[in-house]
């Protein structure tokens, strides 16, 4: 077990959607969520040196990052709404974000209807008991 776990990233993927479209969006959510935050000093980003300065430093969070997967596209609206009444910091990617240019995802994901949303993932970050609770019906991906 990890030592350093108070706090942690949790990623809830869509198992059904096909991977290259599932990575992208897993490379999408965390980046955003990133933007979300008050502070970069609660994900506590650290600088990984490299030997003799062969590159520059790697930038990693102290915390983990967990992914998991859901059942069904229900259990990660869920998650989503869940997220949204706890007040939890969080970043989702749906089906609406994908089309031809940035302004046509934004235009689709602000006319969709929610119960229309395919969810690809939602991803978490704060307190590790407090998203335990949303999150440990989920397996690990």
């Amino acid at each position: 077990m990890y030592e350093n776990n108070e706090s942690k990233f949790v990623a809830v993927l869509n198992p059904k959607i096909e991977t290259p479209k599932l990575m992208n969006a897993l490379g999408h959510i965390p980046a955003g969520l990133v933007s979300k935050t008050d502070s970069l000093d609660q994900m506590k980003f650290l600088q990984y040196q490299f030997k003799a300065n062969w590159s520059a430093p790697t930038s990693l969070s102290f915390y983990p990052f967990i992914i998991l997967k859901a059942k069904n596209n229900n259990q990660l609206k869920t998650l989503h709404q869940a997220a949204n009444e706890k007040g939890i910091l969080h970043n989702v990617f749906t089906d609406s974000m994908l089309a031809d240019s940035a302004m046509t995802q934004m235009e689709q994901t602000k006319t969709t209807n929610p119960e229309e949303l395919t969810y690809f993932g939602v991803v978490l970050f704060g307190n590790s008991e407090q998203l335990a609770t949303l999150t440990r019906k989920f397996s690990l991906f």
